[in-house]
């Protein structure tokens, strides 16, 4: 692996199943490839260096990782002068505090795809995470958005020149996951506030006294598309960028697009996956179904 060299990974889990859900791919997690045998991420812990072979090796967490390359315009991979400049805006980016978590990061897709689920619970997790989505506080980021800004705000002359092309994707005919509704909860439960807590508290004592299976879960509240769509466009304004205003939203339906100056924190793991800007180098881990 080379520096710059970007890891789009599955994770395990039902929440890592709704992202890859939500934004018509298949991944649910970045990393940009540093040096010193590291790759740099966002995590709940922060914007922090991972040891490259031990994600390699974790098949606890991940099921797959696929790895892309940058089209350095003279076949893959970038010149020294470029490699380093992507790597000093990453490291730039390290420690930077109350990074986002993987409820914010699928609050972020549902925001730009606006895919409703028909399932009462599913529903009212999307309005939470839209909740989540895009925080006022820009010192919040995703782990797509750290790859993408590493790129698109490097040194490298002239400005932008390595920015990732973001294109506006296929909508996805794959049916809602068959989620696993009490693990999802249990996983979700330490990212929720008061309020939210509140509203899915009858469904948490339910899942958890194994007497509902999701389908029916008693006490949760309503939630139509008219109070998802006025969510979702809170999200965006909260990024500056409302539906139907220009840019990515209002071309959703137009897949190929180039979404021009893509805002950094609408960028999905998907995204980069789907953009022209890299190249597959192929799968570089799989876990094997003795280990599921």
């Amino acid at each position: 692996m080379r520096t710059g060299d970007v890891l789009l990974m599955m994770g395990e889990g039902p929440l890592s199943e709704l992202i890859a859900w939500a934004s018509d791919g298949a991944y649910s997690h970045a990393a940009i490839v540093a040096d010193a045998g590291d790759l740099i991420e966002a995590t709940t812990g922060g914007v922090v260096r991972t040891p490259l072979r031990a994600r390699l090796a974790d098949r606890d967490h991940y099921r797959f990782i696929d790895a892309v390359r940058m089209d350095g315009g003279h076949g893959p991979g970038l010149e020294p002068a470029d490699a380093a400049a992507v790597l000093a805006r990453a490291a730039s980016l390290l420690g930077m505090p109350y990074p986002v978590d993987e409820l914010a990061l699928f609050g972020v897709i549902m925001a730009v795809r606006g895919k409703w689920p028909r399932h009462a619970l599913g529903r009212l997790l999307v309005r939470v995470a839209l909740d989540h989505a895009l925080p006022d506080d820009t010192g919040r980021v995703v782990c797509s958005e750290v790859v993408y800004r590493a790129y698109a705000e490097c040194t490298a002359e002239p400005a932008g020149r390595l920015a990732p092309v973001i294109v506006v994707g296929e909508r996805g005919t794959a049916p809602f996951p068959d989620i696993d509704w009490k693990r999802l909860l249990e996983q979700l439960w330490p990212l929720l506030g008061p309020r939210d807590r509140q509203a899915l508290e009858p469904a948490r004592t339910a899942l958890l006294a194994g007497t509902e299976d999701g389908a029916g879960l008693p006490g949760l509240p309503v939630v139509g598309d008219d109070e998802l769509e006025a969510a979702r466009r809170a999200a965006l304004g909260r990024a500056g960028l409302l539906a139907g205003e220009g840019g990515r939203p209002a071309r959703l339906d137009d897949p190929g697009t180039v979404v021009p100056d893509p805002n950094p924190r609408l960028v999905s793991p998907q995204d980069l996956a789907a953009s022209p800007s890299f190249v597959p180098l192929g799968r570089v881990m799989q876990r094997d179904a003795s280990h599921a």
